[in-house]
Formats: C-alpha cells, sequence, structure tokens
C-alpha cells in the first residue's frame, strides 16, 4: 500500500509530494535506482521504454512512457547525487514541449518510518512559479499518485 500528498505552496516555484509506502527503505529505494524495477512503476503502470538509465551519481536517464494511443512521452535528466538509501538528486524534462531545456530540478529524500514503511519526501523545483503552476494544471499530481500506488504494489512483491 501506499499513499502520496501533495502541496504547492502559493508564490513557490516548489511542489513537494509526501509518499508513504509500506515497504522497508532499501526496497523502495532499489525501485528508485534499479532500470528493470523503475520502468514498471514510473509510467502508472503503462509500459516504459527505457533508452538509458544509469542511476548514479553523474549519470544519465532517458525514458518514454508508452500512452494507451500508442503515444510515447519521453523524459531524460541529469542525476546529481545518488546516496544509497538516503537521497537522489535530478532534473527531468519533459521533451514534448517545442522548448527545450524546460527542466525541473528534483529531490527525493528517503526516511525509514520503521522497518516496514518508507517515506519519500520530493521537492520538485521548477523554473518559475508560472511552470510550477503549469505542472500543476497538467494533472501531475493524478499521474503521480499512481505511479506511487503501482510503486506500492511492486515492492510488496519483490
Amino acid at each position: 500500500m501506499a499513499t502520496l500528498k501533495v502541496e504547492a505552496p502559493a508564490g513557490s516555484q516548489n511542489i513537494l509530494g509526501t509518499a508513504v509506502i509500506k515497504a522497508p527503505l532499501a526496497k523502495v529505494f532499489k525501485a528508485y535506482t534499479d532500470p528493470e524495477l523503475f520502468k514498471k512503476w514510473w509510467g502508472r503502470g503503462h509500459e516504459v521504454k527505457v533508452y538509458e538509465f544509469n542511476a548514479v551519481t553523474g549519470g544519465t536517464w532517458h525514458i518514454a512512457e508508452v500512452a494507451e494511443d500508442g503515444n510515447e512521452y519521453a523524459f531524460r535528466g541529469t542525476i546529481h547525487e545518488v546516496a544509497e538509501n538516503e537521497r537522489i538528486i535530478q532534473t527531468n524534462e519533459f521533451l514534448g514541449l517545442p522548448e527545450r531545456g524546460v527542466v525541473s530540478l528534483e529531490k527525493a529524500e528517503f526516511v525509514a518510518l520503521d522497518d516496514n514503511t518508507t517515506e519519500v519526501r520530493t521537492t520538485v523545483t521548477v523554473q518559475s512559479v508560472e511552470g510550477r503552476d503549469a505542472y500543476v494544471a497538467s494533472g501531475m499530481e493524478g499521474g503521480w499518485r499512481q505511479s506511487v500506488e503501482v510503486l506500492g504494489t511492486l515492492v510488496e512483491e519483490v
């Protein structure tokens, strides 16, 4: 089981997400860094194509979610830091925008609440308040929530 709370503080460039996942921290962290596990949950349970996924400090990633209609929605980023079982700091760029270089900076912090419950505290920083508001208006919270729910089911199985 997994839950997600999302906040978008007024006037801020940040989106704050707190996911609580009923699984040990090491399992949750592995699902974020192992490409075979990552592709099973990140796209809300849809097919995810992994073109590149090197989840190490200085690594890069490039993936595409395949929608039910067959369209691909591609994303890429640079991983600035992977501190095992602690945090991941990376950029995220949606490649479907007409302008390249519109990226967010994401910091995911992993906290063991107990031996079988992990909290993932994610801060997404967008380049402007207007950009942040556009992220929120796009329905990203619903997709994020679906992905976290799939993640919760996945880590129960592995």
